[in-house]
């Protein structure tokens, strides 16, 4: 810009100069002519006194001649100089742009210079929010980490005293309402970690091989003892034609069907609820499916529509006493759009909701890949020794009688450096390994096993966030990881997945 102005200037100075150079030589030429003219008819007029009286006549003519010259030159001088006044008015008319233009850049230079300062303000601003949500997402979870542990103890001797026969009814009662109240309370903890992760952006996609069909069955399998408890009918509906493996996030495709089967499981009684797949299009490798969770309950009223998606929304309280965190369908909503989808909703107040969602997913060819059926009972026939490293004495107690009730026998180290040496001295066919004990922690446990033995499965116990630890866990020779507090399907189906490769 600088430059440009600068150029400009130099060349209104060498417009100038030159106009008045112009200006000059009309000026000089014109004088020129004149001198020559007067001395030309002075000239003519001395020589042509003597004879005057004789030529009369001619000397009528000759002043007629000088005056048509005259007015000649005076009509080319009248001409020159009305273009020496335009060059002059378009020199003036140049220099007043340029000062507009000098004016224009220094205004627009102090404007850049006052945004330049605004941005480096804004990102310092950016750089401490993003600290501060740093740190917010890490209290969280390490809030969640240490309430998970105690959980453990609270939802996993419940579920072991459940599974006593000779309970007396009203004991078995009040078990499933404390049950109940720790599932409820475990599950506030899951969504205000995930809520967390998703607005640090520490939330990832991870894509396996999946079975939609049998996940959808066991996810709606779960919601079996809520939806006895308000006389609610489960119902899946799921084509002959969807592929067995398809590639999906599984976990997060679960974290959204859970939400919205519990959303629906909470607004409706004596109803039905609905989990459908809807294949929308299907080809050599890809399938584009419609998940859909339908119920008959009370229904969402129209202004509602979109402040249900909103964190904390809490819409309908006033038809049901069940209290909520209202970060569900927030929790959906942002899931999906991870996945380039889109949450939809049709719902009429008092006549049932349904919502819905598409996912294009690649087809994969299995059909070599042994089909692990995890509720076999013929692996528990075989007699199993597991080594379990866990330092709480509680949890101890809860992983050693869920394994006595799914079959298996173990063994129980305090820490990392007391399973490192059981493994020296003897044979496991399976490891249960907590990520965090004193002395030697699970992963540095693990490095240590693995130089020496390969092929023993081993399987991270952790209450932290699966997302948090899974990469450094299967980095270092780990085989899986399941999230304390253990569920005891969870637990057989993962322990049998590995026993059986």
């Amino acid at each position: 810009m600088i430059n440009g102005g600068i150029r400009l200037i130099v060349f209104a100075l060498y417009f100038i100069s030159t106009g008045f150079t112009a200006y000059g030589e009309v000026y000089y030429d014109v004088s020129e002519k004149k001198i020559f003219l007067e001395k030309q008819i002075k000239q003519k007029t001395i020589g042509h006194t003597e004879v005057i009286s004789n030529k009369l006549d001619n000397g009528s003519a000759l002043l007629a001649i000088n005056t048509n010259t005259q007015e000649e030159y005076q009509n080319e001088i009248s001409v020159k100089n009305t273009i020496i006044n335009v060059l002059l008015l378009s020199c003036v008319l140049l220099i007043v742009g340029l000062i507009f233009l000098f004016r224009k850049y220094t205004s627009k230079k102090r404007s850049n210079e006052g945004l330049k300062e605004k941005n480096e303000q804004l990102i310092e601003a950016k750089i401490e929010a993003e600290k501060l949500t740093n740190t917010k997402s890490q209290f969280i979870s390490t809030v969640s980490h240490e309430l998970r542990t105690p959980l453990y103890g609270v939802v996993g001797i419940t579920t072991l005293l459940l599974e006593e026969k000779d309970i007396a009814p009203k004991h078995k009662k009040l078990l499933n309402s404390l049950k109940f109240s720790g599932d409820y309370l475990l599950d506030l903890i899951n969504k205000v970690l995930k809520i967390s992760k998703i607005e640090s952006n520490n939330e990832k996609l991870t894509k396996t091989p999946t079975n939609l069909g049998q996940l959808s069955q066991n996810l709606l399998h779960s919601f079996e003892y809520q939806a006895k408890n308000k006389n609610n009918e489960l119902i899946l509906q799921i084509p002959d034609e969807l592929p067995d493996v398809l590639q999906v996030d599984s976990l997060k495709v679960s974290e959204v069907l859970i939400n919205l089967i519990g959303n629906s499981t909470k607004f409706t009684e004596n109803g039905k609820i609905w989990l459908r797949i809807k294949i929308l299009s299907l080809d050599r490798d890809l399938i584009t499916i419609r998940y859909e969770v339908e119920d008959n309950g009370v229904g969402i009223p129209e202004d509602k529509k979109e402040f249900v998606f909103e964190k904390f929304s809490q819409v309908g309280r006033e038809f049901n006493k069940s209290e909520g965190t209202g970060l569900g369908l927030s929790i959906v909503k942002n899931l999906l759009e991870m996945m380039d989808s889109k949450i939809h909703l049709d719902s009429k107040e008092g006549r049932g909701t349904r919502f819905y969602f598409d996912l294009q997913l690649e087809i994969i060819d299995e059909k070599e890949e042994r089909q692990i059926d995890t509720r076999s009972t013929k692996i528990g026939n075989i007699y199993r020794r597991i080594l379990v490293a866990e330092d709480n004495k509680i949890n101890q107690i809860v992983t050693k009688n869920l394994l006595n009730i799914i079959g298996y026998d173990c063994t129980i180290v305090e820490n990392g450096f007391n399973a490192l040496q059981m493994v020296q001295k003897e044979d496991f066919d399976l490891i249960l390994m907590d990520l965090n004990m004193p002395y030697l922690n699970g992963t540095e446990a693990t490095r240590r096993i693995r130089e020496f033995d390969k092929t023993t499965p081993i399987i991270a116990l952790t209450a932290s966030e699966l997302s948090e630890v899974g990469e450094e866990c299967m980095e270092i020779g780990m085989n899986d990881i399941i999230n304390k507090p253990l569920n005891k399907n969870d637990l057989k189906n993962i322990i049998t997945k590995h026993l059986l490769h």
